[in-house]
């Protein structure tokens, strides 16, 4: 049974690769009727898509049940490009919280182009140097005066110091990219080298419960679900 449920799986892999291979060399996904893609700027929807990335962590053992059947996770890590992608997103959607214009956007509402240029603007003067963001979050009045959320704030200021030095400091590469890749560690002066991989991560089952506990305080701060659902019962009535 199992060869042939692997059986399966190879001709609809394989059937998926030719379906793909067949699609027109200059294919491109555009939205209809006149739209154009352009920035999000509703927090929530920052806050799930980081918190989507968290909870992709790498599990590197599981419980091994009868059959050889994989249980529940034992360990898992969250390598430093996946953490430093989903913390970046969500500290920015926190950032965003403080602007009523986003906090109330629904599903269809609209924002000029001149308001998503200069939200854009101020995302981008961020960095994407995590701890300097953690700063600039911090200084929001409803967080500094909240108790849970100055917590979390220190908390991923010492994740990233305990685990993840130094390649925080995104914002002074050329090119902040360069933070996500493998790093080795040199010594010029002694001419060597070493492959150090910085392998000490965080519990990734506690960062996500870390960011799932945030997402909670902050919509608790802003009021953001009531909020919107309150504009939709004014929207309806």
């Amino acid at each position: 049974m199992r060869e042939h449920n692997e059986t399966d799986e190879e001709r609809a892999f394989n059937d998926w690769c030719e379906d793909l291979l067949s699609q027109p060399t200059d294919l491109e996904l555009r939205p209809k009727d006149g739209f154009e893609v352009d920035i999000e700027l509703q927090p929530l929807r920052w806050l799930s898509f980081g918190i989507d990335l968290i909870e992709s962590r790498k599990v590197t053992r599981r419980v091994q049940l009868a059959g050889g059947i994989e249980g529940p996770e034992i360990t898992s890590y969250s390598p430093y490009p996946v953490f430093q992608m989903a913390t970046e997103i969500v500290l920015k959607g926190m950032w965003l919280c403080q602007f009523e214009e986003c906090r109330c956007l629904t599903h269809s509402s609209y924002l000029d182009s001149e308001t998503r240029a200069k939200r854009s603007e101020e995302l981008k003067g961020l960095t994407h140097d995590l701890i300097e963001i953690v700063n600039h979050v911090r200084k929001i009045p409803e967080y500094a005066n909240d108790t849970a959320a100055l917590r979390f704030l220190d908390l991923i200021e010492r994740i990233v110091r305990c685990y993840y030095f130094p390649p925080y400091r995104a914002h002074r590469a050329r090119n902040w990219a360069y933070a996500r890749y493998p790093k080795r560690v040199y010594n010029d002066t002694t001419k060597q080298s070493n492959a150090e991989s910085f392998t000490r991560d965080p519990p990734a089952k506690w960062i996500a419960k870390l960011f799932r506990g945030m997402e909670a305080d902050v919509d608790r701060i802003w009021s953001l679900q009531a909020g919107l659902s309150e504009k939709l019962k004014r929207k309806l009535s």
